[in-house]
């Protein structure tokens, strides 16, 4: 007869708690290598996204300094549209704004009169 609620004899008491903190340091080592690549994982992941933010910032800065220029370049074409119109055939009010706007653009240039 064999009974199964009897307590564990010493011996095989410590075998199974030899065993166990065995399979615990084994366990330990692979919990414990799993922990590190999970913390290089994130330190990676960290790395990536402070590369795209850069990146992003970059494109950023690029896009506002693209339409900066583009405003630049619609201005100018403003002004010369200006300095071009005939104003002899507008109305006094009409003309002397513009002659003004002229003056304004040509001293913005450098150009003294």
């Amino acid at each position: 007869m064999i009974y199964q609620d009897r307590p564990i004899g010493q011996k095989a008491a410590k075998e199974r708690l030899k065993c166990r903190q065995g399979k615990d340091k084994v366990g330990d080592v692979a919990v414990t290598n799993l922990l590190q690549q999970f913390r290089d994982t994130l330190v990676e992941i960290e790395d990536q996204k402070k590369q795209d933010r850069k990146i992003m910032l970059e494109q950023q800065a690029m896009m506002i300094q693209q339409s900066q220029e583009k405003q630049e370049l619609d201005r100018i074409e403003k002004e010369e549209q200006i300095i071009k119109m005939n104003i002899s055939n507008l109305d006094p009010i009409s003309a002397a704004y513009f002659q003004n706007r002229k003056l304004e653009i040509m001293q913005k240039r450098g150009f003294y009169f």
